[in-house]
């Protein structure tokens, strides 16, 4: 029986090492929900030498995971054109190379952000229609998980891009998350609708009468993000990974106050005892490895991008959020309303 997801990991990217690598793929398998990891084939790539013997140490060969040999690495402060040149049998590049051949489905990488999106659309292609894909992360908030977009792919966008960014953002919202029709939300420096540069207040405007097909409820500050407000935010590359690695730091400090806390009382220690499973609910929806990765959307194709330092939790939930993608039929929503949009804009002209 041939497997219904098959997902390719480059395991030799991130800072950790391809053994975290190889423990997160183990993991998957261990610890998925029951029923999700049925009929998901894992290949690894990399330095074979290296990965057989970490593949024994974990136990891996109980599992539907297999490897594929890359004799190169790209690090992560190599530049994206010049790497995938000067390395075409890197792991990254065999990783691509494979999902453009049809042999995988999907993949993830955990290196150099900039290489991935370079071999990713290089790879696989745009999906017809799109102008700039998106990487797409995945914030906690008080209600259901926002989906935020651009994080980082493109900076200096145009009124255009960002419409198309929340209509991709919403085809993930619905495919990934289930929820019927996403709120969708321009980030600005206000609520009003003409706030913004004219770049913002050009797409709240097309947002507004040009996308019928998405439940646009205006503009969103940046505190509106974790309260809940919208369920997929849109923003310019530049803005939006600012937002990203700042909330990312909000774990740190509140544990880091806490810690500072604890030690200096012993009724605060006392404290936390008693609200452990509350502290532990709380860290579990910060914690960026329970995302595992962001997809980049907008490719003929699926392609998560996850942390260079992510740990085995995090490359376990990056293959999740692949299987993920590949299941929920997102990139034939983002084609299906790409063709919407743009018969709207013919009637409207």
């Amino acid at each position: 029986m041939s497997p219904e997801v098959r997902v390719a990991v480059d395991a030799m990217g991130g800072d950790r090492g391809p053994s975290v690598v190889v423990e997160g793929a183990v993991e998957f398998f261990r610890s998925g929900p029951a029923g999700f990891t049925e009929g998901v084939e894992l290949t690894l790539v990399g330095d074979t030498a290296v990965l057989e013997p970490l593949m024994t140490k974990a136990g891996a060969g109980r599992h539907p995971i297999r490897l594929h040999h890359a004799s190169q690495i790209i690090g992560m402060d190599e530049h994206p054109a010049e790497a995938l040149k000067s390395k075409p049998d890197s792991s990254i590049m065999v990783m691509a190379g494979l999902q453009k051949a049809g042999r995988v489905d999907a993949m993830a990488g955990l290196g150099n952000t900039g290489v991935m999106m370079a071999a990713s659309l290089f790879a696989l292609g745009r999906l017809d229609g799109v102008s700039r894909p998106a990487i797409a992360a995945t914030f906690p908030t008080l209600g259901n998980p926002a989906v935020v977009l651009d994080v980082g792919a493109n900076v200096g966008c145009k009124p255009d891009n960002l419409r198309q960014f929340a209509l991709m953002g919403s085809a993930y919202s619905r495919g990934v998350f289930g929820i019927p029709n996403p709120r969708v939300a321009l980030l600005n420096v206000g609520s009003e609708r003409t706030k913004g540069s004219p770049v913002e207040q050009e797409t709240y405007e097309m947002l507004e009468h040009g996308s019928s097909n998405l439940n646009f409820t205006g503009n969103i500050e940046g505190d509106g993000i974790l309260k809940g407000e919208a369920d997929v935010v849109v923003c310019d590359g530049f803005v939006g990974n600012i937002v990203l690695k700042f909330t990312e730091s909000i774990s740190d400090l509140i544990g880091g106050a806490l810690f500072s806390e604890m030690s200096g009382h012993w009724y605060s220690r006392a404290g936390f005892l008693l609200m452990r499973s509350a502290f532990s609910t709380l860290w579990k929806s910060l914690d960026s490895a329970e995302y595992g990765g962001a997809p980049l959307l907008g490719l003929n194709g699926v392609s998560i991008v996850a942390h260079g330092n992510s740990n085995p939790k995090a490359i376990r939930n990056a293959v999740a959020a692949a299987c993920g993608f590949h299941r929920s039929g997102v990139n034939r929503m983002i084609s299906e309303g790409l063709r919407g949009m743009t018969a709207l804009r013919g009637e409207n002209q």
